[in-house]
C-alpha cells in the first residue's frame, strides 16, 4: 500500500517539475479510470498493481492477489487484533483513531502500592482480572497497612434468634451477602497471597467456642467464600489459622456478650457460620459491615 502511494506522488512530481511554481494544468494530471463498485468487481482478470477510482465511496483501490483493496488516507483499512491484556479502542479513522493500552491497570491494592502509585488510604480503581475482561471497579485500599484490598459485606447478621426449635448442629439458612460479585472477589484472591478477617460474634445464651472450663463441643464452624468449611465442635481448626480472643460467649445466660475469631486465610471472606447452641430462645449475630475481609 505504501509503495503505491509513493509511485503516485512520484508521477505527480515528474509531471509538475517543469513548472514547479505554477499550479498543474488539468491535462498534466494522472487520471485513474472511474467506475462504481459493481463495475470494479466485474473487471475480468485485472492486472495486479492496477489502480482505480471508485465513484461510490470516492476512494482509490489497488489490485493485489486477493482482490481490490482501498488505499485509505485515514488508516481505517488497518485491522488491529488485541493480544493478551491489551485494550484497543477506536476504529482507526482520523475522527476516531485507534488507542492501544499496552499495560492493564493494577489488579489489587498491593500492586498499586508496589508500583509507587499510592496516595494513601482510600478508594482506588482496579482491574481484578488484569486483562479487561471485567470492567474495572472501585475498592477501598489500606495502603499504610501494606496494600490490603477490602471486601465489604452488604448487611450485618442481625442479633436475634436465628433458628426455631431446640439446639442442633446446623448452618445458617442463607449465606452472608457481599458488595462485590463472586467473580470480582475470586479475581482479587487469584492475584493475592494473603487473607485476613475478624469475625466478631455477639451472643445471648449461645456458646461460640469454649463452654465453661474445657468443653469445646459447641464451638462454631465457618464457611469460606470459595465454599470450603472448617471443622466445628473443636478447640483447634486444622489447616486454618484461627485464634480466639475476648471470649465472652462461654457463659450460657441471657446477658449479651461478644467474642472475636481472628482468621488468617486466603479463602476469606466468611459467608456462613455453623452452631450447635441455637434454640429458638437463644440469640446471636455479627456486625459484619464493621468487620470486612481483606486480601493482598
Amino acid at each position: 500500500m505504501v509503495h503505491m502511494k509513493f509511485i503516485l506522488n512520484s508521477l505527480l512530481f515528474l509531471l509538475c517539475i517543469s513548472n514547479i511554481n505554477a499550479a498543474p494544468l488539468s491535462d498534466e494530471l494522472v487520471i485513474l479510470h472511474n467506475v462504481n463498485t459493481v463495475d470494479m468487481n466485474a473487471i475480468a482478470t485485472p492486472i495486479e498493481g492496477s489502480l482505480i477510482f471508485n465513484t461510490d465511496d470516492k476512494e482509490i483501490y489497488e489490485r493485489n492477489a486477493t482482490g481490490w483493496n482501498k488505499i485509505s488516507s485515514d488508516g481505517s483499512e488497518t485491522k488491529i487484533v488485541a493480544g493478551d491484556c491489551m485494550k484497543v479502542t477506536g476504529v482507526g479513522t482520523v475522527a476516531n483513531p485507534y488507542v492501544i493500552i499496552h499495560s492493564p491497570p493494577a489488579r489489587t491494592c498491593k500492586e498499586i502500592l508496589d508500583a509507587g502509585l499510592s496516595t494513601g488510604n482510600g478508594n482506588y480503581m482496579i482491574d481484578a482480572d488484569g486483562c479487561y475482561d471485567e470492567v474495572p471497579f472501585q475498592v477501598y485500599c489500606d495502603m499504610t497497612g501494606g496494600g490490603w484490598t477490602r471486601l465489604d459485606y452488604a448487611a450485618d447478621l442481625t442479633h436475634q434468634a436465628q433458628f426455631s426449635g431446640g439446639d442442633t448442629n446446623r448452618w445458617l439458612t442463607s449465606n452472608f451477602t457481599l458488595t462485590l460479585t463472586d467473580t470480582q472477589i475470586n479475581n482479587i484472591r487469584a492475584a493475592s497471597t494473603e487473607g485476613k478477617q475478624r469475625y466478631h460474634g455477639t451472643c445471648e445464651g449461645v456458646i461460640h467456642h469454649k463452654y465453661q472450663t474445657s468443653n469445646y463441643s459447641y464451638a462454631f464452624g465457618f464457611r469460606f467464600h470459595r465454599g470450603e468449611e472448617t471443622v466445628h465442635g473443636q478447640e483447634i481448626y486444622p489447616s486454618t489459622m484461627i485464634t480466639v480472643s475476648n471470649d465472652g460467649c462461654q457463659i450460657n445466660d441471657n446477658t449479651i456478650r461478644s467474642i472475636d475469631f481472628d482468621i488468617t486465610d486466603i479463602r476469606v471472606p466468611l459467608i456462613n457460620v455453623h452452631s450447635r447452641d441455637n434454640s429458638s430462645t437463644e440469640e446471636f449475630g455479627s456486625p459484619l459491615t464493621n468487620n470486612p475481609a481483606w486480601l493482598r
